[in-house]
């Protein structure tokens, strides 16, 4: 089912960056997040998905606080929902998240499946863009699948 693979290994993210080949509605992303050799931690690191020039759909990384959030504020809901939603994880050198995206929903699995986060979505589907954004300097692991 996981096609089209992109991979960038030991990357260095800082400030907002769009990666060639990260994108999609219809994804499978191994996601690795580690504080970059040398220099202060990071703030906040996040990952915006189902996004376009006006929505998006976010999963934040505090790593001081070891906190994940998964925010939708920005993803055009007028519904009366809750619109965020945050868990502590463990964070010691890094931390592993496997997302999967699939059209109007994401599946976010941490540490290997040591805690699980679900968020729908309510962006039209061809918002598929994928962006990370990073308070300081980080290093990655990213690879991407298409699905079927």
């Amino acid at each position: 089912m996981r096609t089209n693979q992109v991979e960038y290994k030991n990357q260095t993210l800082k400030d907002t960056v769009a990666l060639d080949g990260i994108k999609g509605r219809m994804v499978d992303i191994e996601l690795t997040i580690r504080p970059e050799y040398g220099v202060d931690l990071f703030q906040k690191f996040a990952m915006h998905f189902a996004q376009d020039d006006e929505h998006y759909t976010a999963i934040n990384f505090r790593p001081y606080e070891s906190t994940l959030e998964v925010d939708r504020k920005h993803s055009g809901s007028r519904i009366a929902v809750i619109h965020q939603s945050e868990m502590k994880v463990n964070f010691k050198d890094e931390l592993k998240l496997r997302i999967i995206l699939d059209r109007y929903s994401a599946e976010i699995f941490i540490n290997d499946g040591e805690q699980v986060m679900t968020v729908t979505m309510y962006t039209d589907e061809s918002a598929d863009g994928i962006s990370f954004v990073v308070d300081g300097i980080a290093n990655v692991d990213i690879t991407k699948y298409d699905l079927r």
